[in-house]
């Protein structure tokens, strides 16, 4: 059964105004919904439902929550730039660290709006770029002390659910509706486009000149023009594709629902080896020889070789 936080369609359903709480620190943690994990220095760092978010300095085998956290809402992700960490979330929330994930503050919060935020991506420590419901997108040029709330579109209000930086220095959007963005001036401005298949994309990854969506009943979608023209990759995963990581310079694990996992590389996909749980996953990341996959049930590995 697919979590309803890991559909951003149903996170907006999901988000609830209400007075602004800390997490708190729960026993099992680690066992609940995860939906988002970066390396931060030699550790990792993952965060989830209720505010929680978690550390680890073994690789994963066993993770610390952080107490203090100035939200009890869910979040969607997490980013980091050497040891400044920002984790965004429901209510319009943005939460910062400048000690790797020790310690927190509050850097934007609205929970009348009733919007979540579903990425962010971090260029260095001072510029970076928040997106989320409805077409909002907020960014500062100071680390997060301000922030420029805005909507990428006056005509179009679609979700905005995954952002990153191409090697080619364009920003790239992943959007619902057949829709995808694109900035060829550092954000200044955004062009949207519409994409063959009129589902949703959750993910967006670069692999050098390439850009490839993932999303919604398992379709991939990948461009060599900068966002211009897509080609349909052919997929028998029937699942929504919620995350990713690279497992090479030219090949990426696509993870999802009901225990999804895919490999992708020059335009074709296969399924990866291996016994499954048929959990949801929203993330993934390479720990070693292992693939840490996180979702709705915290976190499990699978062996990296196929």
């Amino acid at each position: 059964m697919i979590k309803v936080f890991m559909c951003s369609a149903l996170l907006v359903l999901a988000a609830h105004s209400h007075a602004q709480q800390p997490a708190e620190v729960m026993p099992l943690a680690d066992e609940s919904l995860m939906l988002s994990v970066a390396k931060v220095g030699n550790e990792l760092i993952m965060v989830g439902e209720r505010g929680h978010i978690l550390k680890s300095n073994d690789g994963g085998q066993y993770w610390r929550q952080i107490e203090n956290v100035p939200v009890n809402i869910t979040l969607t992700k997490v980013v980091v730039q050497n040891r400044n960490v920002w984790a965004v979330g429901h209510d319009a929330a943005i939460i910062h660290s400048s000690d790797a994930g020790e310690t927190w503050e509050l850097q934007f919060y609205d929970a009348d709006r009733e919007v979540p935020l579903l990425s962010a991506h971090f260029v260095d420590e001072n510029t970076g770029f928040v997106i989320g419901a409805y077409g909002t997108i907020l960014s500062t040029t100071d680390g997060g002390q301000n922030w420029n709330d805005d909507l990428i579109s006056e005509e179009l209000d679609y979700h905005l659910n995954d952002i990153t930086l191409g090697e080619d220095g364009n920003y790239y959007i992943a959007a619902e509706a057949g829709y995808f963005f694109r900035s060829l001036d550092a954000g200044e401005t955004w062009e949207d486009v519409e994409l063959p298949y009129m589902g949703s994309m959750f993910g967006v990854e670069t692999l050098g000149d390439e850009i490839i969506l993932f999303g919604l009943r398992g379709n991939v979608l990948s461009s060599m023009d900068q966002g211009l023209t897509w080609e349909e990759i052919s997929a028998s995963e029937p699942n929504n594709l919620f995350g990713a990581t690279a497992l090479d310079d030219d090949k990426l694990l696509l993870v999802g629902a009901n225990g999804a996992r895919l490999v992708y590389q020059n335009q074709s996909l296969e399924q990866f080896k291996g016994g499954d749980s048929g959990d949801d996953y929203a993330d993934a990341l390479i720990s070693g020889s292992k693939v840490l996959l996180i979702g709705e049930t915290g976190y499990k590995f699978q062996a990296l070789a196929q």
